[in-house]
């Protein structure tokens, strides 16, 4: 079994090593995904994520929001709820909340300690996906080239970014497809591939995650007609811009 708990660790070591050097007014930077989020929102975030998780206040799961619009639309208002509420703190004071949210995060996501009644079975894989997706934006806004894309973190958000693609592939009834990057190699989809797709690791992560425009994607190296696949390459719609990194 994949330590979740010690990937998260990782990152928000990493994060908060980062975050606390910041100069206050870079707190206020745009998120280039999320223009209207900042650094900070997106850290706010992450912390009201975390709350609800420990306090048993996140009892949906948004797991079809790709495709269901009510849904994605009341995932969106939960988490601008949690920004909402920290608006008027600093940046300092939403990384200190995190931190003392942290320890308590980490037992539940090792399975030391249960998360409550009626929070959905993936919530520690989610919660993952999370700071993962988001430490990588904020280190994306602030012009940093972290070590934590090459992380455990990243490759087993990877992995549930592909089985996340398996499910979208199987729910439209698509052909098969077979991703590649380095030496791995999956191939996800009922039936024999119709295409391949090849890039890099972390290019790969951030395209199967909206991070990427779908210009980028169609760039990626294919053996096959990439066509098919671009609507539901991302769970979220993808950016009009590239985004490089």
């Amino acid at each position: 079994m994949p330590d979740i708990a010690a990937a998260f660790r990782g990152v928000r070591q990493s994060l908060t090593e980062q975050l606390m050097e910041l100069e206050e007014p870079l707190w206020d930077t745009p998120i280039p995904i999320r223009s209207e989020w900042s650094v900070k929102d997106t850290l706010a975030m992450l912390t009201g994520f975390a709350e609800a998780l420990i306090e048993g206040h996140w009892d949906e799961d948004y797991s079809d929001s790709w495709s269901d619009k009510s849904m994605r639309e009341r995932l969106q208002e939960r988490f601008q709820a949690m920004i909402d509420i920290r608006k008027d703190r600093s940046g300092g004071e939403v990384l200190r909340e995190w931190a003392t949210l942290a320890p308590r995060m980490e037992r539940m996501m090792a399975g030391l300690d249960p998360f409550p009644a009626g929070i959905h079975p993936f919530a520690a894989w989610t919660y993952l996906w999370a700071v993962v997706q988001n430490a990588h934006n904020i280190w994306t806004a602030l012009g940093v080239v972290s070590k934590e894309r090459d992380s455990e973190a990243t490759s087993l958000c990877l992995e549930s970014a592909i089985y996340w693609l398996d499910m979208r592939l199987q729910a439209k009834s698509l052909p098969a497809l077979r991703l590649r990057t380095g030496d791995d190699e999956w191939v996800i989809g009922d039936g024999i591939p119709a295409a391949t797709v090849t890039a890099p690791k972390f290019e790969l992560f951030r395209a199967l995650s909206g991070r990427r425009s779908l210009d980028q994607i169609r760039d990626f190296s294919w053996d096959g007609d990439p066509g098919p696949y671009l609507a539901v390459f991302s769970p979220f719609e993808p950016p009009v811009a590239a985004i490089v990194e």
